[in-house]
């Protein structure tokens, strides 16, 4: 086929965002969309390509699969390759078994459906999968082991349905992907069906530029443009997708496709020569991007940012050049008889076979802990360490449920004195509340993601909505009859400071609203008990600076470095806790406060760890240790105590 220079420069709108969504560079929100683009690309090259060899009657399934092998794999090995080191000096058993276990997927093709099975694309463990964004070759292989044949049937038979089966597969794919992401969001965002329809795009679009006579349009051209880079600026991890919402950056790559052809403005930009070479470099920048940011981000925990991001795009261009100019180069070149078909499939099943053997090794010893760390401990007691970053739920994974639970092991005797309600920085409050030297039973009256605001509620979906409302309802009525609670225990992570807020009757509460509305809500909320016997003391979330704290303390321990070297100032903390101490700082007249900042924070400094124990579990639950560490500390039951009494 004709050699496209603005087919490049449109990779290169495909691949920057996605760099620039992975290292959370403001204004790139929506770069995930680069990931479709690159479907439309795939959709409309492999079909022009198969489309060419059917009419001269030299379609080969046999060629085919040599050239997806000399496009696909040389380069996924090297970078494979290069991670190994890095992955077993610095992955924790756990981290190394999931590694290892990807690596497996990736030798099948099937990456997507584990991590559907594993992991969210858009949640914060996901941006330490080094293997992550291989899904996408999954999507495509996947697609390319049906797509040929199924191509090579319809041409000989009835070569007048090609375009007609291509619109029905579409339409249908299209259908399920917008069904089924109101439902099961995980599965199509990761599963082959529901991305069939972004690559037929354009695979669609190649039928129609070989059997129409399409004139290149500047406005067409700049309408696929401008769709992608407002899906680009616009998009959010809110955005549901795949979804008709992903017809904008799919519509764009289509537009550009049809009408930025040779001697349009758009083509002509596209062709100029950075976006060439980068749209070059495009498939090896996509391998590299993802583990170079996933391993540094291992390493020094915090988020990359300002030159320490600016030097790792540049090291993802670099080693894109190097694997590019002696690694895809080479083995795409079918003039070398060093690599000859028959070479290729074999050194690619070799590889492969290599890539199972080797994942299933470390798979099957858990990750091996018996490996040394850089400081020179086991990664077995890294290991240890690292159970203590399980989730807090409490008493017990038995009140964590969506509806009122009042089994007996959400409560520490038949009829107690207090109860903790609220979500899971309640539920964090538990074993603080158990491990205090002063000895009161009390109740667990929990959700997650529930704040324990009657009538309001972070509309995630219409069964959240639905369930965490009428769980307060229930926890309210149910505190409010029972004569033996004198206090209630109010702990929240308070999500509407940074999400949508609404009312009982669906409105949503303007964001200039929210902390007024939030305030509103814990006034009357405390009188309303107050009426009726109880105190209720809040409980302030502990200090947090936006970084994995919990994952800080186990890495400065791999690492060797000072036990304090995850500390913070306390001017640091996020703005996030700063609008809820402004929140809880309104109300602390009516309504006593239990600051953790005065126990972890002195002399301007926040403590991350107590006894040798993290106490953070993420970037702001207590550890089920530093929760009981932190309790008995301060006694955390016997303030309560304290302050409910004065309250009274």
């Amino acid at each position: 086929m004709k050699y496209r220079p603005e087919i490049d420069g449109l990779r290169a709108l495909a691949v920057m965002p996605v760099i620039l969504f992975h290292g959370a560079v403001p204004g790139f929100s929506g770069g995930f969309v680069g990931v479709d683009i690159f479907f439309v690309i795939s959709g409309y090259l492999i079909t022009t390509i198969l489309m060419n060899d059917l009419e001269q009657n030299s379609f080969s399934m046999l060629r085919f699969y040599e050239r997806r092998a000399r496009r696909i794999l040389p380069a996924l090995f090297f970078v494979i390759l290069c991670c190994l080191p890095f992955a077993w000096a610095w992955m924790l058993p756990s981290q190394l078994e999931d590694f290892a276990a990807s690596l497996v997927s990736v030798a099948f093709f099937a990456s997507n459906i584990l991590f559907w099975q594993d992991t969210g694309y858009f949640n914060a463990a996901a941006e330490l999968k080094p293997m992550l964004h291989t899904w996408s070759l999954a999507v495509e292989e996947q697609y390319y082991i049906i797509f040929p044949p199924l191509l090579y049937v319809i041409w000989r038979w009835r070569q007048r349905w090609v375009l007609p089966f291509f619109i029905l597969v579409f339409l249908c794919s299209l259908g399920l992907a917008q069904w089924l992401t109101q439902t099961e969001p995980s599965a199509s965002f990761y599963l082959s069906p529901m991305r069939f329809w972004e690559i037929l795009a354009g695979s669609i679009c190649a039928y129609l530029l070989k059997n129409h006579d399409i004139p290149t349009s500047n406005i067409g051209a700049a309408t696929g443009v401008v769709l992608i880079a407002l899906s680009i600026g616009l998009f959010t991890s809110a955005t549901p997708n795949p979804s008709l919402w992903t017809l904008l950056p799919t519509g764009g790559a289509a537009l550009t496709i049809l009408f930025a052809r040779e001697g349009s403005m758009i083509a002509k930009l596209l062709s100029l020569n950075p976006f060439v070479r980068i749209g070059i470099l495009s498939y090896s920048a996509y391998l590299w991007h993802h583990p170079i940011f996933a391993f540094a981000r291992i390493r020094y925990v915090e988020e990359p940012h300002g030159w320490f991001l600016a030097t790792l795009i540049i090291a993802t261009f670099v080693l894109s050049w190097i694997s590019w100019k002696f690694i895809e180069q080479p083995f795409r070149a079918t003039s070398s008889f060093s690599f000859s078909r028959g070479r290729i499939f074999a050194m690619s099943g070799i590889a492969l076979g290599a890539l199972i053997a080797f994942g299933t090794s470390v798979y099957l010893q858990n990750g091996v802990p018996t490996r040394q760390t850089p400081a020179g401990e086991s990664f077995a007691d890294m290991a240890a360490m690292e159970e203590n970053l399980a989730p807090n739920p409490g008493l017990g994974f038995d009140c964590v449920d969506e509806e009122l639970v009042l089994v007996d092991t959400c409560r520490t005797s038949p009829r107690p004195p207090i109860a903790l309600w609220g979500d899971s920085y309640a539920m964090h409050l538990a074993p603080a509340l158990v491990a205090s030297p002063t000895k009161l039973d009390f109740v667990q009256l929990t959700v997650s993601s529930c704040g324990p605001f009657p009538g309001l509620v972070v509309k995630v979906d219409d069964t959240y909505w639905k369930d965490c409302m009428a769980f307060n309802d229930d926890a309210l009525k149910w505190i409010a009859n029972s004569d033996h609670i004198n206090t209630v225990i109010l702990g929240s992570a308070y999500m509407p400071v940074q999400e949508d807020l609404y009312l009982r009757n669906g409105t949503m509460v303007a964001p200039e609203a929210i902390h007024r509305t939030l305030v509103r809500n814990l006034l009357s909320t405390s009188t309303y008990l107050r009426q009726r016997g109880k105190s209720v003391v809040l409980v302030s979330p502990p200090p947090q600076n936006g970084v994995s704290l919990g994952r800080c303390f186990i890495s400065q321990r791999v690492m060797g470095l000072p036990s304090n070297a995850c500390d913070f100032a306390e001017t640091d903390q996020t703005d996030r806790n700063r609008a809820i101490t402004a929140i809880l700082k309104d109300v602390e007249n009516e309504i006593p406060v239990v600051w953790f900042d005065d126990f972890l924070c002195e002399g301007g400094i926040c403590k991350t760890a107590l006894e040798t124990i993290s106490v953070y579990r993420d970037s702001g639950h207590l550890s089920v240790q530093g929760s009981s560490i932190l309790g008995r500390r301060m006694d955390l039951m016997g303030i309560v105590q304290q302050e409910a009494t004065g309250a009274r």
